[in-house]
C-alpha cells in the first residue's frame, strides 16, 4: 500500500481500456504520457489499448459543479506519439481512425 498526499502534489488517475494507475505529473498530457510509457514497459506487447484515454485530476477541494472541469479525455495515438512511440502510434491511428 503507498499513501499519497493530494496536497503536495498534482495526482491524475488516468484510464485506458482494462487498466488505471494513479501517477504525479504537472499536468493531465504528461500524465498520459507517463502512464503509457511506465505500462509500455511493464506489460509489452500485452498492453490493451483503446482509442482514448481518460485522465482525472485529484483535487480533495474541487466542488462537485467543478468534478467535470477535471476530467479529459485524450487520443492515445497521440500520447504514444509523445511518448515517442510513433510506430505504435500510426498503428493505433489506422486501426481506430484517431
Amino acid at each position: 500500500m503507498k499513501f499519497i498526499d493530494l496536497s503536495e502534489d498534482k495526482y491524475f488517475m488516468v484510464k485506458c481500456s482494462d487498466w488505471s494507475v494513479i501517477v504525479n505529473a504537472e499536468n493531465e498530457t504528461e500524465a498520459c504520457t507517463e502512464s503509457l510509457r511506465e505500462m509500455l514497459e511493464r506489460r509489452g506487447k500485452n498492453l490493451k489499448l483503446s482509442s482514448v484515454m481518460i485522465s482525472h485530476q485529484l483535487d480533495p477541494d474541487a466542488y462537485e459543479d467543478e468534478y467535470d472541469d477535471l476530467i479529459s479525455y485524450h487520443s492515445v495515438s497521440r500520447m504514444l506519439a509523445n511518448a515517442g512511440e510513433h510506430s505504435l502510434s500510426s498503428n493505433i491511428k489506422s486501426i481506430f481512425g484517431a
